[in-house]
């Protein structure tokens, strides 16, 4: 009886190098690996594609990485969407490899998976999770799935992101805040202000971040506004 040796494969939109644009490590030069497809649709989404790429191999996304980085001057690979850990057994070889390299591996995520998280927590050396907040996404509330995955990522260098809309409510800033505080009040908590983008203006005011973060304050030790820097200079 033959073994099957194939490895899976996974659609990758793009591989490239740029600038981390959100969160605790925005303006840091990485590696991207961006994966296709996700598990929502949230209203201010600017990666929907019509069109679906061709599955690739995670040898073939290594041999992307390290022709990126001939001079091996960048050491974090960026693993984004998307929702990346849709392909949890493509990640588990692709992030064995890139760590046998020595590179350190920046997970970026919808934190709505939590039994896929702990497939390839190990791998893993930062945690970039988003709290989904309905009010935002117009999508419904995943408040049980990030509870159990910042639990996981909290072993990690962990943060968690929120996208900030006209539309946010302070009953779901709160409610985020609450489920931060109950797991680790020391994770840092970035509040994203929603970047304009195609048909979507729904720009939150300042006086709102200002507040919620004075508010945030009361309950976490670090809680900072951070836009999209990488659209508000035109970056990749």
């Amino acid at each position: 009886m033959k073994i099957s040796l194939k490895q899976p494969t996974a659609k990758v939109t793009e591989v490239f190098l740029s600038l981390q644009g959100e969160g605790v490590y925005a303006g840091e030069p990485q590696i991207f690996v961006r994966f296709h497809g996700c598990n929502m649709r949230c209203a201010f989404c600017d990666t929907f594609a019509d069109n679906s790429p061709e599955d690739v191999s995670p040898g073939s996304v290594m041999d992307k990485v390290l022709n990126l980085n001939k001079d091996k001057k960048v050491g974090t690979v960026s693993i984004t969407g998307g929702e990346p850990l849709l392909h949890s057994s493509f990640l588990n070889i692709l992030l064995s490899r890139l760590k046998g390299r020595g590179y350190k591996v920046h997970l970026d995520t919808n934190g709505t998976l939590p039994d896929k998280l702990k497939e390839v927590i190990d791998l893993v050396d930062v945690v970039a999770m988003d709290i989904k907040l309905p009010s935002s996404t117009r999508d419904k509330g995943f408040w049980e799935e990030h509870r159990e995955f910042l639990e996981t990522a909290k072993p990690k260098r962990a943060f968690v992101k929120i996208v900030i809309t006209a539309e946010t409510t302070g009953d779901d800033i709160n409610k985020a805040v609450d489920l931060i505080e109950s797991i680790d009040k020391h994770i840092p908590l970035i509040l994203q202000p929603v970047s304009k983008d195609g048909d979507f203006d729904k720009i939150a005011e300042n006086a709102n971040l200002i507040g919620w973060q004075k508010g945030a304050l009361k309950k976490l030790k670090d809680v900072r506004i951070i836009p999209q820097l990488h659209k508000i200079r035109g970056i990749r």
